[in-house]
C-alpha cells in the first residue's frame, strides 16, 4: 500500500474557492483484496481528521466502501485487467467540497442496478447517490474513475 499527501497553494482557483485556502489532496494504492475497502476508510477516516471534517466520516465511510467493493469487483470481472492491478483511492479538499475517487483497471463503466427486495447486492450505487451531493465516472487510462463529492456546509 502506498500512500501520498500533498497541498497545492499554487492550483488555481475557481470562483468557488476562497483566495488563501489551498486544495488538500491525499491518496493511497490498495491491492484487488477484500481488505482493501477497510483500509481505504481507514486512510479516508485518517484524513478526514487530519483535515477537521470529521462530520463527514459516517457518510465517507459508506460511499468509499461501496466505491472500492465495486472497484474490485469489476477488477475481478474484467478479464483485460492485470492481476497484480491497485485500486486508487484519492480525496480532494477544495473550497467548498470533498471529492472521493476511486480508481481501478476496469473500463467497464458502473451500472446502477434496480435490485430486488430481497437482493442482497445491487444498491451500492443509489446509496452514493443518495449520500453524496453528486456522483460520477470518467474513463482513464487504463480503466475508469468513480468519483462522489460532498458539500461542506
Amino acid at each position: 500500500m502506498s500512500i501520498a499527501t500533498s497541498m497545492h497553494p499554487e492550483s488555481p482557483r475557481t470562483e468557488e474557492e476562497p483566495a488563501g485556502e489551498p486544495t488538500r489532496s491525499a491518496g493511497v494504492d490498495l491491492p484487488t483484496t477484500p481488505e482493501s475497502a477497510r483500509a481505504g476508510r481507514q486512510f479516508a477516516n485518517e484524513i478526514l481528521a487530519k483535515w477537521r471534517l470529521v462530520a463527514l466520516a459516517d457518510d465517507v465511510d459508506l460511499v468509499i466502501s461501496e466505491l472500492i467493493t465495486n472497484a474490485l469487483l469489476h477488477a475481478r470481472a474484467d478479464r483485460r485487467v492485470s492481476p497484480d492491478a491497485t485500486v486508487r483511492l484519492d480525496l480532494e479538499l477544495a473550497g467548498d467540497g470533498l471529492v472521493c475517487r476511486v480508481g481501478d483497471g476496469s473500463a467497464l463503466p458502473p451500472t446502477p442496478e434496480e435490485a430486488g427486495e430481497t437482493a442482497e447486492s445491487g444498491r451500492g450505487l443509489l446509496l452514493v447517490e443518495a449520500l453524496s451531493a453528486a456522483w460520477g465516472w470518467s474513463h482513464e487510462a487504463p480503466g475508469k474513475v468513480v468519483w462522489a463529492r460532498f458539500d461542506l456546509d
